[in-house]
């Protein structure tokens, strides 16, 4: 019983420290673009690309780390959503990489993208939303837990409307909408720590 409880106290302080960054490193990627786009000063891309990257991954580290939390109550939703979430994380991986090559040894990023680059990053976006959907209705089974699975359907609304502008409006249309849907994402990362944080235990019993 002591090691279990060892076990859960660590995981939840892990999922918690990991959203707890995920939420502050998009609110700063937020504020990034906004200076971008706002200010006189021609901000490289990367700026805004570093904070979304560590918050992007930080986030899926969470989902990971969410596993515990619901493998017992939702084994089925809790394998799915790490499945996705590892291959989200493959292409996120894949796509710093390539960001760090062509920042280093090439022209850098910009605003127009290759169909690699953009294969990546809809490869992450489309894992990521399932991931998060599986992962939230593994919680809202649980009336003890649901209101995690309620925050973690905000980020799911958010990546379906930019994923629903991109497929009629073309990618750099859906992109544009990271200006908004950024900091609403960070805030519900943020709001998925605090929640964490109080229900302790509670979804391991």
């Amino acid at each position: 019983m002591t090691n279990t409880n060892k076990m859960t106290k660590g995981t939840t302080n892990w999922d918690t420290r990991l959203f707890l960054i995920a939420g502050v490193f998009m609110l700063i990627n937020t504020v990034c673009l906004w200076l971008r786009h706002f200010s006189g000063y021609q901000m490289s891309l990367l700026w805004a690309a570093i904070p979304a990257i560590i918050g992007l991954a930080s986030g899926v580290l969470g989902i990971l780390k969410l596993y515990p939390r619901v493998s017992i109550q939702a084994p089925l939703y809790a394998r799915g959503g790490a499945c996705f979430a590892y291959i989200s994380s493959a292409s996120l991986l894949i796509a710093t990489i390539w960001i760090f090559i062509s920042s280093v040894f090439g022209e850098g990023i910009s605003d127009s993208r290759s169909f690699g680059f953009s294969l990546l990053i809809g490869s992450f976006m489309i894992c990521m939303v399932i991931s998060f959907i599986f992962n939230a209705a593994a919680f809202l089974v649980n009336r003890v837990t649901r209101s995690i699975g309620l925050l973690l359907l905000i980020p799911v609304v958010c990546w379906g409307a930019m994923l629903a502008v991109i497929v009629t409006q073309g990618f750099n249309a859906g992109l544009s909408l990271d200006f908004y849907t950024n900091g609403v994402i960070g805030c519900a990362f943020l709001l998925i720590a605090v929640v964490t944080a109080k229900k302790g235990c509670a979804t391991m019993r």
